[in-house]
């Protein structure tokens, strides 16, 4: 687990400019539910099997973007992820040490969800990518990443 952390702490502040791809059916889905303060980005594979992590917003409505457009920013933080089981949709929380918090941000709340859901999707899967290099049996899942939005 602590590699997961670690791998979204990198990303989650690196904020990376991801373009999302379309593959197969087989790649997983990358999906943003944005509820008053709460964002809950979600990746689920072909199997049923998804992470989710509901992250805590703090809103900036009126802000400037890095690149001096108007738009929205929010700090998020993160001190959980949920995974849920394939078939029987048992979902296992898995607290975090500490907190992970950054900046994400878009011309539109909805641009903000699914940038956030990028950068999510690419976490989960870099995390597992880390995971097989330190073991012998391969990673659980892995693949194109396919992200739902605009």
């Amino acid at each position: 687990m602590r590699f997961l952390i670690r791998a979204v702490a990198l990303l989650a502040l690196a904020v990376p400019s991801i373009a999302g791809a379309q593959g197969s059916s087989n790649a997983p889905a990358c999906r943003a539910a944005l509820d008053g303060d709460e964002l809950t980005t979600t990746i689920e594979f072909s199997d049923g099997y998804a992470v989710e992590a509901p992250w805590q917003m703090t809103w900036n409505r009126a802000a400037s973007m890095e690149d001096g457009r108007p738009g929205v920013t929010a700090t998020a933080r993160l001190d959980r992820i949920v995974e849920v089981t394939p078939g029987t949709g048992e979902r296992v929380m898995t607290p975090f040490p500490e907190p992970i918090t950054t900046t994400f941000e878009g011309a539109t709340e909805q641009e903000l969800a699914y940038k956030a859901a990028q950068v999510w999707c690419i976490t989960v899967l870099k995390a597992q990518e880390e995971a097989k290099g330190r073991t012998s049996r391969p990673a659980r899942r892995s693949g194109t990443v396919r992200t739902a939005g605009p």
